[in-house]
């Protein structure tokens, strides 16, 4: 059950978090022509805080988390060293610690609530 609840909870994050990790290299410009570029960590928290009811305290914690996956991942893009595979799998190691750390935030009822949440996403 435990293992249930931890994937349901990582497939929210990793919804959020993996729309920048497969934005390819632009310079940091955003997508022009009202296309839609990656979540950033403010709209990222407003939609974890709609949806599991975050405390102040917890959005901060959240965002300061974002933020720095997000300055992770664009690290991460930008090294040429890397092949596409280690970048995919450095990305995926990330978005997991990054989702663990979040995790580790929420009270037991929020983390009943982004399991709901995911069977219904699931679903549709």
């Amino acid at each position: 059950m435990q293992k249930l609840r931890n994937g349901a909870f990582l497939f929210l994050f990793l919804c959020g978090l993996g729309a920048f990790a497969l934005q390819s290299p632009q310079g940091g410009q955003q997508p022009q022509g009202g296309g839609r570029g990656p979540m950033s960590p403010a709209d990222q928290v407003k939609e974890l805080t709609d949806k599991l009811a975050l405390t102040d305290d917890q959005q901060a914690k959240v965002k300061t988390i974002l933020e720095d996956t997000r300055t992770q991942m664009q690290k991460l893009r930008g090294d040429d060293s890397l092949s596409q595979e280690d970048k995919m799998a450095k990305s995926r190691a990330l978005r997991e610690a990054s989702n663990g750390k979040i995790r580790d935030l929420l009270t037991d009822d929020q983390k009943k609530n982004s399991i709901s949440l995911n069977r219904r996403d699931e679903i549709a």
